[in-house]
């Protein structure tokens, strides 16, 4: 798989790489690598976080001066993908992790999404894989085991024109498992899928949910740490219809099975 970054035309471009595991325990860990160009201005952040089950929570952030990348790897800044591993390095948290993919690569709907000639392109790098590794961050570190994903998203379409007003994702595992579903509410009709054990199901939605969420996070989502905007700010929460995020983790069902997952809501305003 070609992990080069892409590029597009306009006066917008955002692309980004979410990767997270989801541990028996209930602890998830978050790695997010994305970066984007605003009317000539280019901003690149890695940002990890780790959401503990006791409430605890350990987060970093570090800005990616150079990006590169070609087949099975992508340099980003302190962060590596190099085949099946990631590495990244920052003041707050730390970590390696191997992934071993149970299946292959898949796109939901492809673009994603269209608005004239702008475009919207969502890639489930890897929907469900078993992983180990090991996070640090000052004063202590953990072992890693769990069920990990990858996505890709890039597009072009204006922050200003977005078409979606509320977004529904999540993922989850149970026992041998694993499910990805998807429901954007567009200003012209709304994108439903979901894809569960190998199989993309067009216009189907989150399975049952088993237990109480558990709030990772709630926020605007240019408050986010890992944003760094600075004195720019107050130019993207008016610019993207200042999106706000809410992020829980949940105990889910799959073909029988109790699991668990991660699912968000996200809402422009």
């Amino acid at each position: 798989m070609n992990l080069a970054p892409r590029t597009g035309s306009g006066p917008f471009w955002l692309e980004k790489w979410y990767i997270d595991t989801l541990m028996p325990s209930g602890d998830v860990l978050l790695v997010y690598l994305g970066w984007l160009r605003l009317l000539g201005l280019t901003m690149a952040r890695v940002t990890a976080e780790l959401f503990r089950a006791d409430g605890s929570h350990q987060r970093g952030w570090a800005a990616a001066p150079t990006i590169t990348g070609g087949e099975d790897l992508l340099r980003f800044g302190p962060a590596r993908i190099e085949g099946r591993s990631l590495s990244w390095e920052t003041d707050g948290l730390s970590g390696e992790l191997r992934f071993e993919p149970r299946h292959g690569p898949v796109r939901l709907r492809e673009p994603f999404l269209r608005s004239g000639r702008r475009q919207l392109h969502w890639t489930i790098e890897i929907p469900d894989a078993d992983v180990e590794g090991e996070v640090r961050w000052p004063g202590g570190s953990a072992g890693v085991t769990g069920r990990g994903y990858r996505d890709r998203v890039c597009f072009d379409l204006p922050p200003w024109r977005f078409p979606i007003r509320e977004l529904r994702w999540g993922r989850a595992v149970a026992s041998d498992h694993a499910a990805v579903w998807v429901d954007a509410r567009c200003v012209h009709g709304a994108v439903r899928a979901r894809w569960e054990d190998g199989t993309v199901i067009p216009d189907d939605t989150a399975p049952p949910m088993k237990s109480k969420e558990r709030v990772l996070l709630e926020t605007d989502v240019v408050d986010l740490d890992g944003m760094r905007l600075g004195w720019l700010r107050p130019v993207f929460r008016r610019l993207p219809l200042n999106p706000h995020e809410v992020k829980w983790h949940s105990g889910f069902q799959l073909s029988g099975e109790d699991g668990y997952g991660v699912h968000e809501r996200v809402v422009w305003r």
